[in-house]
């Protein structure tokens, strides 16, 4: 009676195993070792393709053939292990379903020995992992970029704990500090400790707005003294992040050689000032030029009795050469090496201005410009302007009395 009971309890038992690999898609087999024949159960056809009736002709030496062969000596060496041992079984490899696609699956066998020591039966479990296993090549795929992209940039990538240990530090980290990751991941050094004394105060109370919250991101330049003692310029960007489930807290940044940028950066602006002096320094011989032009025709004024008209005449005569300067001026400012003026360009501006202050633009005076370009530093461009403007002057001024037509012809 109570034989009848435990049998019948492991048949229910059974049943309700069987029916739970079919639900969840697994295969189930029976072994026996000596003669090979394998009794199967669970989801036989959405797993593997083939029909029940059909799949139960696969012996243990048919199961050979369904093993990917790139797989095959790896997971039959182990099988003929357990058998011969009786150890547990447990491989992943590419199972060959009836069309011939391959998934992937893993294989967990456990093995039974009679009184004699030997294996007798061998039971195990096929689980589809193709999914899973899709999944960890994506991401080794995006690891590996991820990997190549730090590379590439010549960055460090790094993760802190809430307490800013480091845990996770990848990238060129011995091409810039000039140690290894491991000195950094066992604590023998730590990059608060290459920062440069200069810059360490504002290094240190950045970290401390990422950890009192009022920063979630911080961005900062700052200097470290490598190994080899050479001070390198690097760029740190790093945020507080927190999981899903806001359980774990941790920051995440990267760290970026700036150096050759500094000092790029650094011999720019040197030049930038050097030429912005340079050019104060034009403006304020140009400006005394103009003070000695002004105070010569206000000596000529002094020294003689000159009617209203001829006075008005040398002011505007003195302002026309200021104007020539300052078109010089505007040119410089919109050339784009600042150094040099297209002295074509400034002729067009400055006949223009003479015809307009000598009211002759509806005239018969025609101007003819027969100029190529060609470019002038500012102290050449300067006193040929002044030279120009002079002659222009006198022709509008004395060559064509009575409103007599002609032309000025001017080439270059």
């Amino acid at each position: 009676m109570e034989e009848d009971f435990c049998k019948e309890n492991l048949e229910k038992i059974e049943k309700r195993f069987f029916s739970i690999a079919e639900i969840t898609g697994q295969l189930i087999f029976d072994g026996d070792a000596k003669t090979g024949k394998i009794e199967w159960s669970g989801s036989i056809e959405e797993f593997t393709g083939y029909t029940p009736e059909e799949f139960s002709k696969f012996d243990f030496a048919a199961c050979k053939t369904l093993i990917h062969p790139e797989d095959r000596g790896r997971v039959w060496s182990a099988l003929e292990n357990s058998l011969k041992t009786g150890e547990r079984f447990g491989q992943k490899f590419r199972f060959r379903k009836k069309n011939g696609s391959y998934i992937y699956v893993e294989d967990i066998s456990v093995f039974l020995k009679n009184e004699n020591n030997y294996v007798y039966r061998g039971i195990g479990l096929f689980k589809d992992i193709t999914e899973n296993k899709h999944a960890q090549e994506k991401l080794k795929v995006s690891e590996e970029h991820i990997v190549k992209y730090l590379q590439n940039f010549r960055g460090i990538g790094f993760e802190l704990d809430n307490n800013f240990n480091l845990v996770l530090l990848h990238g060129a980290v011995e091409e810039i500090t000039g140690y290894k990751s491991e000195e950094f991941l066992s604590g023998k050094t730590s990059f608060a400790q290459l920062v440069n004394p200069e810059d360490k105060s504002n290094f240190l109370q950045n970290r401390k707005k990422l950890s009192t919250g009022s920063n979630s991101l911080v961005e900062q330049e700052y200097r470290i003294l490598n190994k080899n003692g050479n001070i390198v310029w690097v760029f740190e960007s790093i945020q507080f992040v927190h999981d899903i489930d806001k359980t774990n807290q941790f920051y995440q940044g990267f760290i970026q050689d700036v150096t050759e940028k500094k000092i790029a950066k650094e011999i720019i602006d040197k030049a930038e000032k050097l030429r912005k002096k340079e050019i104060h320094h034009r403006i304020k011989n140009n400006l005394q030029v103009i003070s000695s032009l002004l105070e010569l025709e206000c000596e000529n004024l002094m020294s003689s009795n000159l009617e209203h008209e001829k006075i008005t005449e040398a002011f505007r005569e003195s302002n026309n050469r200021i104007v020539s300067m300052s078109i010089i001026h505007e040119e410089l400012y919109n050339s784009k090496n600042m150094e040099t003026i297209n002295f074509a360009s400034y002729l067009k501006k400055l006949t223009d201005d003479l015809f307009k202050s000598y009211k002759v633009g509806s005239s018969d005076i025609q101007l003819i410009l027969d100029v190529e370009d060609i470019f002038f530093e500012m102290d050449n461009a300067i006193p040929l302007g002044i030279i120009v403007n002079e002659l222009i002057s006198n022709s509008l001024k004395y060559a064509f009395p009575e409103d007599r037509n002609g032309k000025i012809h001017i080439k270059l």
